[in-house]
């Protein structure tokens, strides 16, 4: 009895079957802020609730509606979403009763979310754009966070009055 080693040749794969193909690369998901809905589109907003620095627009109230697709290409552990209300000399306005948080936020996730409530620190004040920041600072301080601890933001402009 003789036997015969016979090799296989490039591309085949000794069972009859196709050969072996390379997996597509997975999308590379970049962080980023998007403004899927901004409602009204702009107009005079009467503040309903406190004087500054303690008045509130409040949450799902329907005054004003600040809609964002929010991604991450990198895990942080822990994340926080600040909204600020633009003026000529810095912000009068900020999410603080609808501030979101995530543990963690995953590296490829989006998210979309829907900021309704608003603290307001000055009337009137005219609003001029909405800063939004994905950051990971964890330490209770409302300025806006530093380069370092910024995960994504982005700006958009806006036309309110608040009174």
């Amino acid at each position: 009895m003789i036997l015969a080693l016979l090799p296989f040749g490039p591309g085949c794969d000794g069972g009859g079957g196709a050969a072996p193909t390379n997996p597509a690369p997975a999308p590379v998901v970049t962080s980023a802020i998007t403004l899927t809905r901004l409602s009204p589109s702009g107009g005079t907003i009467v503040v309903p609730e406190g004087t500054p620095p303690g008045a509130f627009i409040p949450r799902n109230s329907g005054l004003l509606s600040v809609g964002l697709s929010i991604a991450s290409g990198r895990e942080v552990p822990w994340a926080q979403l600040n909204v600020y209300l633009l003026s000529g000399d810095g912000y009068c306005g900020q999410n603080l009763p609808d501030s979101p948080t995530w543990t963690p936020f995953a590296a490829g996730q989006t998210v979309d979310y829907a900021v309704t409530g608003f603290q307001v620190y000055r009337l009137p004040c005219d609003v001029s754009g909405i800063r939004a920041m994905l950051h990971t600072r964890n330490s209770g301080l409302v300025t806006p966070p530093t380069p370092s601890e910024t995960v994504a933001e982005a700006t958009f402009p806006a036309s309110y009055r608040l009174r």
